[in-house]
């Protein structure tokens, strides 16, 4: 009997967890509170990229906001590149210092990314009017690491949004 009450507990508090969480359309990814989309067929580039996303379930361009959320990016990058790093393999992220040069924000919200979680590489982003590098981009070659790359470049990008805000279909 008690194995049953066991089992009974374990039954409805597994319903209740899953009722809590909102899934994914198909074709998208969840990890914790969000969906993605990899767009790793089609290359657009930094503004082309962030209305697809906005036309797309109203979300974004990705937004990074811990490490744990850039491992899991940067493992679903590895897995759709599988031949290694080619210099083809970045995404767009959803960061610019468009505005004002040097002070890097993130497009959604316009906080800056000084104030929290930050993966750029050594030496990046580089500053100063002649660079005109003013989009953020996830870039495989070097370990998926942050970079500062021309907004006019065509690139894959990731949408990503809140489960809570997503419509599921299918």
């Amino acid at each position: 009997m008690m194995f049953y009450a066991i089992c009974f507990l374990f039954l409805v508090s597994h319903i209740l967890v899953c009722e809590g969480r909102q899934g994914c359309q198909n074709g998208w990814v969840t990890s914790d509170d969000s969906c993605y989309l990899f767009a790793d067929e089609i290359k657009l580039d930094w503004t082309e990229a962030t209305h697809f996303c906005a036309s797309h379930g109203g979300s974004h361009v990705a937004t990074i906001e811990n490490e744990a959320e850039l491992l899991f990016l940067e493992d679903q990058c590895k897995r759709l590149f599988k031949q290694g790093t080619s210099r083809d393999h970045w995404f767009w992220l959803g960061a610019t210092d468009d505005e004002v040069e040097g002070v890097w924000v993130w497009y959604t919200d316009h906080s800056r990314l000084s104030d929290g979680y930050t993966n750029w590489y050594p030496g990046q982003p580089e500053t100063g009017d002649k660079n005109n590098q003013d989009c953020a981009c996830l870039w495989g070659p070097i370990s998926y690491t942050w970079h500062d790359c021309h907004c006019e470049l065509k690139s894959h990008f990731i949408c990503e949004q809140s489960t809570s805000e997503q419509e599921i279909i299918g």
